[in-house]
């Protein structure tokens, strides 16, 4: 038996999340994912189990809906992701990816500057 669950997160800028999907899609991690410009939603399809990242009503934050047994450990991976590509995409002038690397889930980047 398995329980529908929201989780409400704190990634708030749509490109970001367009852009960690890209990276998982890249790594094997999910299969697609469609963008709905219209309703603010995007639909993400990890191997048959379909996960749902909808943008909150009231607020900027988007929420992700789907499986609980899914759901849970995809977030915290998405959110990884996220701030993932928000750092290369923030990331100085001055400063550069030397050397990047995971292990174990956990993502080290060596910034040459």
């Amino acid at each position: 038996m398995s329980f529908y669950t929201v989780i409400k997160t704190e990634m708030s800028n749509k490109k970001y999340i367009i852009c960690a999907l890209e990276e998982m899609k890249e790594r094997g991690e999910i299969t697609t994912f469609l963008s709905n410009e219209r309703k603010d939603t995007i639909e993400i399809d990890r191997g048959g189990d379909v996960i749902n990242v909808i943008k909150e009503k009231a607020g900027n934050s988007f929420e992700l809906a789907g499986d609980n047994r899914v759901v849970q450990g995809f977030s915290n991976r998405l959110k990884q992701m996220y701030a993932y590509a928000s750092i290369k995409d923030n990331l100085p002038l001055d400063f550069e990816i030397a050397k990047e690397t995971e292990t174990a889930g956990e993502i080290r980047l060596i910034l040459k500057g």
